[in-house]
Parts: C-alpha cells; sequence; structure tokens
C-alpha cells in the first residue's frame, strides 16, 4: 500500500521438487514407451507368425526391384491401393496380382502377391495378401508388408466387389497405416492424389476439439436379453439384470441411433429363441448388431450354458440354453459388426475360440478418428463378458446395477456428452480401470470361428453422424 516504496521484481524458480517431480515423470514415460514397443513387437511376432510359406518366400525373396514413381505406370490387370499412416507422414501406392498356383477360396485366389511404393522416391516395399474368408460376397483377407527401410507391417482387409479398404500396423506399433483398394487404376490414383492434396494443404488429425463424425453404411439393432425373476426356486432371483437392459436401453435410445432394440425381459427360452430370430430376419450384411445378455450362468461338462426364467434347477431338461446352440444363431445373423456383451457366472470365455485383449493400449485421441473410421468398414465379431470362468457379482453397493452394466452406461452418457464415439476397445480398457482391485476381470476376445476381420464395434452418438 506504500507507494513511496519500490516493488522489486521477483523471478520465480522451479523449485528442487518439481524438477524431481518432472525427471520422474520423464522416467516413468520412457519405461511406459519401452513397454509399448515390447508388447507391439510381440503382437507383430503373432502376426508374422500367420505368414503363408508362398508370402513368406516372396517378401524375404531377394530381387533388384526398380521403385515405380507414378501409379499409371503400375502393371495392368491388378488389384491398386494407396493410403497413409495417421499422420500424413507416410503417404503410399501399389498394387497386387493374385497367385494363380494358390487354391481358390469361394472364386477368389488365396493369395497375392505385389508391391507397394512409399511416396519417398525410394522405398519399395514387398505386399502379400491372404484370403480368410468369403461371406455373402465380402471377403476378408490378411495382409502383410516388409519394405527397404525396414519398416514391417501387418493387417487386415475388407473387400466388396471390386473395392475395398482395410488397416495395418507397424511392428513397432507406431504407425497405422490406412488404405483403399481397387481393380481399377485410374480410381486409386485420384484418391492417391486427394491424399497427397489433403496432406499439403489441410492438417488432417483429429483435433481434440474437433468432431468427429462417421458414416456407418448400414443400420444399427440390439438384442437386451434381461433375466431377474426365475421360476424354479434352484435358481436365486437377482437385482441387475432387468435394471441394467432397462438403462442401457434408455440412453441407445435416446443418445444413439439405433433403428430398432429388441428387449426381452426374465426372458424364458421360447422367449429368447423368438427374440434371435427375430433379429436375424431385420439385419443385413451391411448392419452392426449389438446382443447383451444378463442373468444366470453355468457349466456342465465343460459346456456352458445361459440360464432362461423357466430352467430347471438341474441339467437335462433340456430347458438350460447351450452356448452352442446361441453361436448358430449368431451364424445365421447378417452383420457387418457383431458384438455380444455377456454379464453371467461362468460363461464369460466360453464361445468357441479366443483371442485375448488383455492390455489395450488406447489411441492417441489426435489418432483416434481415423482409427474409428477404418475399424467401421472392416468386418467385426467380438465378445465382451463381465468375467472369464468365475462368479461375478449382480450389483454395485449402493445401485441396482452390476459392476459390468455400470461401467457401461457411465461411459457411453459420458462419451455421448463429449460427442465422442466410443469402441468397444475402449470400454473394455476403461472397464478394467472401473473395476480396480475387484476379483472380476472383464474378458474380450474374437471367437475363431465366426471369423473376425479387424474392425470393431463402434457406438456412434446421434450428433456425431454424417
Amino acid at each position: 500500500k506504500d507507494k513511496s516504496k519500490k516493488v522489486e521484481k521477483v523471478e520465480k524458480k522451479k523449485s528442487s521438487w518439481i524438477k524431481k517431480k518432472i525427471k520422474e515423470n520423464k522416467k516413468k514415460y520412457k519405461k511406459e514407451e519401452k513397454k509399448i514397443t515390447i508388447e507391439n513387437k510381440k503382437e507383430y511376432k503373432k502376426e508374422e507368425k500367420k505368414i503363408t510359406k508362398t508370402i513368406k518366400k516372396w517378401i524375404k525373396k531377394k530381387t533388384k526391384d526398380k521403385y515405380i514413381d507414378n501409379i499409371n505406370d503400375l502393371p495392368n490387370g491388378a488389384i491398386y491401393f494407396t493410403g497413409y499412416n495417421q499422420t500424413r507422414e507416410i503417404i503410399f501406392y501399389g498394387y497386387v496380382t493374385p497367385d494363380t498356383e494358390s487354391k481358390l477360396i469361394d472364386g477368389y485366389y488365396q493369395e497375392s502377391l505385389g508391391f507397394g511404393f512409399i511416396d519417398d522416391g525410394k522405398t519399395i516395399c514387398k505386399v502379400g495378401s491372404e484370403v480368410l474368408i468369403v461371406i455373402d460376397n465380402e471377403v476378408t483377407a490378411r495382409v502383410w508388408g516388409d519394405c527397404s527401410n525396414g519398416m514391417k507391417f501387418a493387417g487386415k482387409t475388407t473387400q466388396t466387389q471390386n473395392i475395398g479398404w482395410g488397416s495395418a500396423k507397424t511392428a513397432d506399433g507406431k504407425n497405422r497405416l490406412i488404405f483403399d483398394f481397387n481393380i481399377n487404376k485410374l480410381e486409386i490414383a485420384k484418391v492417391f492424389e486427394e491424399n497427397k492434396i489433403d496432406t499439403k494443404v489441410v492438417e488432417r488429425r483429429i483435433k481434440p476439439k474437433e468432431k468427429i463424425l462417421l458414416n456407418p453404411k448400414g443400420k444399427y439393432y440390439a438384442l437386451l436379453i434381461g433375466n431377474s425373476v426365475y421360476n424354479d426356486e434352484g435358481w436365486n432371483d437377482l437385482v441387475s439384470p432387468v435394471n441394467d437392459i432397462n438403462a442401457i436401453k434408455s440412453v441407445l435410445d435416446n443418445s444413439y441411433k439405433f433403428e430398432k432394440i429388441i428387449k426381452v425381459t426374465n426372458g424364458t427360452k421360447k422367449d429368447i429363441y423368438k427374440a434371435f430370430q427375430e433379429l436375424s430376419k431385420l439385419t443385413t450384411t451391411n448392419d452392426y448388431v449389438l446382443i447383451y445378455y444378463s442373468g444366470h450362468g453355468q457349466v456342465k461338462a465343460q459346456q456352458a450354458f445361459w440360464i432362461p426364467t423357466d430352467a430347471s434347477e438341474n441339467w437335462g431338461n433340456g430347458d438350460w440354453i447351450n452356448i452352442s446352440e446361441i453361436d448358430i444363431f449368431l451364424t445365421d445373423i447378417k452383420a457387418h459388426h457383431l458384438a455380444v456383451l455377456v454379464d453371467s457366472c461362468f460363461v464369460g470365455s466360453r464361445f468357441k475360440g479366443m483371442n485375448i485383449i488383455d492390455d489395450i493400449i488406447l489411441e492417441d485421441e489426435q489418432l483416434f478418428g481415423e482409427s474409428l473410421a477404418s475399424d467401421l468398414t472392416l468386418r467385426s465379431r467380438s465378445v465382451l463378458s463381465s468375467g472369464t470362468s468365475g462368479q461375478v457379482s449382480d450389483t454395485v453397493k449402493g445401485t441396482n446395477h452390476s459392476m459390468f452394466a455400470l461401467s457401461i452406461i457411465n461411459q457411453l452418457t459420458a462419451f455421448e456428452k463429449k460427442s465422442y464415439p466410443l469402441n468397444l476397445e475402449q470400454i473394455a480398457a476403461l472397464m478394467k480401470i472401473n473395476y480396480g482391485g475387484s476379483f472380476q476381470k472383464p474378458f474380450m476376445y474374437h471367437p475363431d470361428t465366426w471369423n473376425h476381420g479387424g474392425g470393431d464395434f463402434i457406438f456412434i452418438p446421434k450428433k456425431n453422424l454424417k
């Protein structure tokens, strides 16, 4: 207050405590970065083991390959592709031709071989693809590449008639490659030029506050089954299942665009079968289908069962629902994406075949938009369960919801408020955090017999639809 006194400028210095924290954080970041790199290399090694002998021989073969600097100079009669990585620092193009000596799968040669060229004037990649399955004219294939600059990648593609999309991850996990392919060379040349223009003129990264807009090609459907009240006294009544499906339906109705949501409350075996039949009649190969089951589950002689409300306490009367029967229903449901969420005891990992996603690394926010766009185009078949093969809790203390459902409801609500799409892998990762030290552990996998194509089921808020 004494204006006659001079006020000296005091230079603030970082305290030793702050310096220590910065140092600790850098050390921790480097440690996490190293851990992620190791995990990515392990993941790539698994993919590398799946390479066929023909493709492996082609990729490893030493040849004097010539760099082709113009798409128009690529050989005629091939399948052409172009794409980029998430930061647009890598733009590439190339071609593959079917190996006519490989076997035919529904009219398609199993293997194709070719070259990719990174738009730097020098880098050449050996590329090979293997058709995995053809369903309703939709071809799912694996793809691998080995480049002269040391970059290796592996991924999956989906093709419908003459066009397709795909994504691949580099061996070090640092880059995700997103690409289009077409049998028409001129069409791919146009896409390549558009990618180059976009890179030079517009920074295509998704900014934290920029709304991610997605354009699903089909419609969204859901089947929600909640069994709380059981006829046989041998089965305890449950609090959460009916409350859970009612809350989930409310969120989906209000914030997400689902064409139809079929709800089965306290369903008998006949009710549940009828709902599956109705769903299979509604859906097409372009659609996105969510199935949610909450209720009792049981295991008998290594066979897993859903327990409808009219089921006897003891097995043998034909009123339990075997998971293998659900498997048959699911193969009849035509869908581009199919996600099955299971909240019951013992049944978590029992769908035939599994590929555990145990430590999912969330994509950086700047890359997430393009990652989702890629996930949307590729075929997806996933199961997310509330546990593995043990018991799971009915309700969280102070609520009438299960831990599994509560995590899903909270995530769908929070992400919709932020205008942010949410994929199933992210739900699983965040669910692990929500579970904390609980004995339960969420379990996500892709049953081998369902022919997963590398995509992911995405919940898209209404305001994020193009």
